[in-house]
């Protein structure tokens, strides 16, 4: 009993230190998520809440214990695999896009940092210094010939005893400050333009080369109102799905993405300017990585079949894997360049024999074609490889008993070798489409998608699929809808999935066979 005691007694500082480190552990992050909930960072504020009640426990509860020396790795994968997954399902709710990628009180923020010159503004000529420590001061006179020095923060002051001045009444230095020539300001208008000289309500900005005047605020935020003020015009700006609009029907942009709920799921599947493309993306998705997968396998069987029994087919096999360890994005380009129209030798072998070319970049059908091919080559390796394995696993015997029964090659092939085959490379057959179903290297490298689709009111192309289609629509268009294409991507993640857990089931393969 006293030896319990002594040792429950002796674990008490043990205790007190790793309470105390969760403690701080925990306070740093709900400071975070606070700071996060603020600004209207949702998903990430739930992760971290997960990870801080998930670390907390295996610490506080005995029976967590053993997860205490994982916790951290465990945190980082739910942090990585977790957020990425919560945060596009919520952006699939909200209409973030172009104009529309702030919260809230972000736009608020920007748009009230925005000044105006008002009537009677007092304007300047200004000429800048700079200190070692590159903090800039003006040296500003205004039209009737009075001087001021104006600091970031601080009241104008009026200028006096400052030193030297040169034929035009502007000081050659200031004490601690170097004068800047005209081609030091140059380079640094933009970054002087951004400084607030002078403090409110008499700041002053600097608005060309030769000019500055004073400024003021345009834009204030009506808490009670919900509305931005115009302090120039007077015009309210009223929040309407994510937007500052007035009366008269002015718009304020930066927008604030909102809660949108389902409507980007319902324009996928419902939109007319959608409906046109999406048919002829999901149509040629479903070709390309059924075809992928169909001629791949069947080259990479009929090799496997063909060379399995000649002499030197050690030295074949190296040969014939070559395209598989070579980079996807070395041998995409390799190809492109060998079908330029311009100068590309197979363009050039192909004109010398029939006397005409095809356009494998601009023509839909052909680069369709070309793009089935260079993915034929790439992939064609990986199933000689497998293929071959997988022969040497068949039953000699059946294939000789067929033999005696009178069966010829192509009947043992078709009624024995291939269901056989088929079998033990099906799992590996579904992975190839759901890889190949979302493959954006390949179509991306290629031709980025093109040709364009004629009249689509949306950025897409004749080779894209739908990951591509997706990606153009949130990155590279001018009008990015972050919303649409995340929404999109969960459509196609559960496609992709449902396909594979529907072939996974066929086939059997995740059943327990001993």
């Amino acid at each position: 009993m006293v030896i319990s005691r002594q040792k429950d007694f002796s674990s008490l500082p043990s205790t007190a230190v790793r309470l105390g480190l969760v403690s701080l552990f925990d306070a740093a992050l709900l400071w975070l998520v606070f700071r996060l909930v603020g600004e209207g960072s949702y998903p990430l504020a739930l992760v971290l809440t997960v990870v801080v009640v998930f670390i907390t426990a295996t610490f506080l509860v005995e029976r967590l214990s053993p997860y205490r020396w994982l916790s951290i790795g465990l945190s980082l994968t739910i942090l990585f695999v977790l957020y990425p997954i919560l945060f596009t399902i919520y952006l699939s709710t909200t209409n973030t896009g172009h104009g529309h990628i702030l919260t809230k009180q972000q736009a608020v923020a920007s748009l009230e940092r925005v000044t105006y010159v008002p009537e009677g503004g007092q304007q300047f000529s200004w000429t800048a210094f700079r200190s070692a420590e590159g903090e800039y001061l003006l040296w500003l006179q205004d039209r009737e010939g009075a001087a001021y020095l104006a600091r970031p923060g601080a009241a104008l002051e009026p200028a006096a005893g400052v030193g030297e001045l040169d034929e035009r009444g502007i000081p050659l230095e200031i004490e601690g400050y170097q004068r800047l020539e005209r081609r030091d300001v140059i380079v640094l208008l933009d970054q002087l333009g951004k400084i607030e000289f002078g403090e409110p309500p008499h700041t002053v900005r600097i608005a060309s080369l030769n000019a500055a005047a004073t400024a003021q605020q345009r834009y204030r935020y009506d808490a009670q109102q919900d509305a931005m003020i115009d302090q120039q015009t007077g015009l309210v700006y009223r929040p309407d799905r994510g937007t500052f609009v007035a009366d008269t029907g002015q718009t304020l942009t930066p927008g604030f993405f909102v809660d949108v709920g389902l409507s980007n799921f319902n324009r996928f599947f419902s939109s007319a300017a959608l409906r046109g493309p999406l048919a002829t993306i999901v149509t040629w998705n479903f070709a390309y990585a059924i075809l992928s997968v169909l001629f791949s396998f069947a080259l990479g069987l009929f090799i496997a079949v063909l060379f399995d029994n000649l002499p030197g087919k050690r030295l074949i096999r190296a040969l014939l894997i070559i395209p598989y360890p070579i980079p996807a994005l070395v041998s995409i380009l390799i190809w492109r360049n060998l079908l330029n129209p311009d100068f590309g030798a197979l363009v050039k072998f192909q004109q010398a024999l029939f006397g005409s070319t095809t356009n494998w970049l601009t023509d839909p059908m052909a680069t369709r074609a070309a793009i089935i091919l260079i993915n034929m080559w790439l992939s064609y390796p990986y199933f000689y490889i497998v293929c071959s394995g997988a022969l040497q696993a068949i039953p000699t015997d059946m294939l000789d008993a067929a033999a005696v029964d009178g069966a010829n090659v192509w009947q043992k092939f078709s009624r024995i070798t291939l269901p056989l085959l088929l079998q033990i490379v099906s799992p590996l057959l579904v992975a190839s489409f759901a890889f190949n179903f979302n493959n954006f290297n390949m179509i991306y490298i290629y031709n980025e998608g093109n040709p364009p689709i004629a009249g689509s009111p949306i950025p897409a192309g004749h080779t894209d699929i739908l990951i591509s289609f997706v990606y153009k629509l949130a990155f590279t268009s001018a009008q990015s809808d972050y919303g649409l294409a995340a929404s999109i991507s969960i459509v196609l993640f559960i496609f992709v999935a449902l396909i594979t857990w529907f072939q996974f089931r066929y086939t059997r393969v995740l059943e327990d066979r001993t």
